[in-house]
């Protein structure tokens, strides 16, 4: 019966004989088909083939509801598949700071789990890990939400089912870090470590408290160079300020020191 259809569409207006002769089908069957199609309409002493557009034919219902892959995805296996895709679309500082935070909380705290046994219970525990290790709020409740977006991200592409959804909200206001200025004996102790024992960052931490500006401005050289020499400046600068004791200084805050010891 496509045929019939196919040929009426074509004809457009036509006989019941045209049917006949075009389709090499008897009056009977031709005639029964065409009084009962819905394309086809009678036209005086004719048929004419009209094309209907059915409702459900103008949009679809398309079906989102995927069930879930419950997928043993391990948490470490998560997290480097989190990190690979946000490299495409994050800054580099952003994306390092996430990489930070993956590598040396989340992961060594969640390393034997798999993403779908995390519970809120879970979430709770590693929370007071992090106070009881003296990270600060402001960095905790980054560090939450980074795994918030972690977990939801796997839940969302179906991996996992949404038994672990929460929300990381602020209760108080978290203070901003404190600049901290060193004292005059200070920098005079600072200084006299670099030239024993880290020289070459004497001349960095000198042109920052000259030229008053950030490290990122004061290192030169090609963006692997600089990453190259901020890995060793940090790592270098951790044992100085336990050296000195200081806690909770960065090295930008000697931007805001004013004696150099000559």
């Amino acid at each position: 019966m496509d045929k019939i259809l196919k040929v009426a569409k074509r004809l457009k207006t036509f006989t019941l004989e045209d049917i006949v002769m075009f389709c090499d089908i008897d009056a009977k069957t031709a005639e029964k088909f065409l009084q009962e199609s819905e394309n086809i309409k009678p036209c005086g002493d004719k048929f004419e083939y009209v094309e209907t557009v059915r409702t459900e034919d103008k949009f679809k219902i398309i079906n989102k509801n995927i069930s879930s892959k419950n997928s043993d995805i391990t948490v470490v296996a998560a997290c480097e598949i989190f990190l690979e895709i946000k490299q495409k679309t994050l800054t580099e500082t952003s994306f390092q700071a996430y990489k930070t935070f993956v590598y040396s909380k989340i992961i060594p705290h969640f390393k034997k789990f798999q993403l779908k046994d995390i519970t809120i219970q879970d979430i709770q525990k590693f929370k007071k890990y992090l106070q009881e290790n003296k990270v600060s709020e402001r960095r905790i409740k980054n560090i939450l939400a980074l795994l918030n977006q972690i977990i939801k991200y796997f839940q969302n592409e179906a991996y996992i089912d949404k038994t672990c959804v929460f929300e990381v909200k602020r209760i108080a206001n978290i203070p901003k870090r404190q600049i901290q200025i060193l004292t005059p004996e200070q920098i005079s102790q600072f200084l006299e470590i670099l030239k024993k024992k880290y020289s070459y960052m004497l001349p960095i931490v000198q042109k920052l408290i000259t030229l008053k500006q950030p490290l990122n401005t004061i290192l030169t050289g090609s963006e692997q160079e600089k990453k190259h020499i901020k890995r060793k400046i940090r790592k270098d600068f951790y044992k100085i300020k336990q050296e000195l004791g200081l806690t909770n200084y960065v090295i930008d805050d000697l931007r805001f020191s004013n004696i150099i010891d000559n």
